[in-house]
């Protein structure tokens, strides 16, 4: 368990809660640079401006355990609801360290177009809400929540290209889950992307995100179609590898990644996706 928690401390480099938020192994695997692309449900957390290109009802479900430790497990819920001149979009991040610490994030988000084109090109912007709840089985700790907002923007000039910002934490709360342990702050946050599609068959992306320090860090990566059902990922999170694979059928998708670090060693994630099929209006 002592083990445990010094991976989490040693991962959040700035040692705060939420610092490191692994939403699925498709984004993972292309090393989380995700804000530009923001086209299945983890975008209600990544970029909620996104979840208006979701055309029909979706669900996103992720398991990782980070560094391998089984001490540690971390989980995500994601589900997307479109509406008439709005979207809809709720999700739970969950991070647990056995016998020691516990982390709940539940982000409830709403989007609409601002204009979208029969092109393909549009303009969304999306809010959401965050409640976030620390508890540890220390002594004399209890649970601690906050709340706060985030906001992001998706530009789609062109079909093939996709421009993404995000900033959460605008409210940045705090938590103090021992008394007198001193206040540890939901830092503030923006990312800003670019990606790019060629024929339906390659995806780039490229990202500069802040951390909770100020810092701003650059990560990128490459998702491959191949024979319409098979997709092969790979990319870079600062100096770290990642890579990962998919495959869809029938309107599930099932989503495979690794997250390497020099240091604490690799993450694995499965992620598990649904999308209602569309029915064609004529």
């Amino acid at each position: 368990m002592l083990f445990a928690c010094i991976l989490v401390a040693r991962a959040q480099t700035a040692h705060a809660y939420f610092e490191r938020v692994v939403l699925s192994a498709r984004s993972a695997s292309m090393g989380g640079a995700f804000v530009a692309v923001a086209d299945d449900p983890s975008a209600v957390r990544d970029n909620a401006a996104g979840i208006t290109g979701i055309p029909a009802l979706s669900f996103l479900a992720t398991y990782n355990q980070p560094y391998g430790v089984s001490e540690i497990n971390e989980g995500y819920l994601a589900a997307v609801i479109p509406m008439p001149g709005l979207s809809a979009g709720v999700s739970w991040f969950h991070r647990g360290v056995e016998d020691a610490l516990s982390e709940d994030l539940v982000t409830l988000a709403i989007a609409r177009d601002l204009k979208r084109t029969s092109e393909d090109a549009s303009l969304s912007i999306g809010a959401s809400l965050d409640l976030a709840r620390v508890s540890t089985q220390a002594e004399a700790s209890e649970a601690r929540t906050g709340v706060t907002f985030g906001a992001s923007v998706l530009l789609r000039p062109f079909s093939f290209i996709g421009l993404g910002y995000s900033i959460k934490n605008i409210i940045e709360p705090s938590f103090d889950l021992i008394e007198g342990g001193g206040d540890t702050a939901l830092g503030r946050a923006q990312t800003f992307g670019l990606s790019y599609y060629w024929q339906d068959r390659l995806l780039a992306t490229l990202e500069t995100r802040q951390d909770a320090e100020g810092g701003w860090n650059g990560r990128g990566g490459l998702e491959v179609r191949i024979e319409n059902h098979v997709f092969l990922r790979g990319g870079l999170d600062q100096s770290h590898l990642t890579a990962g694979a998919g495959i869809t059928a029938r309107g599930f998708t099932v989503d495979l990644g690794m997250a390497s670090n020099d240091d604490l060693g690799a993450t694995y994630l499965f992620t598990l996706r649904w999308a209602k099929a569309v029915v064609a209006q004529y």
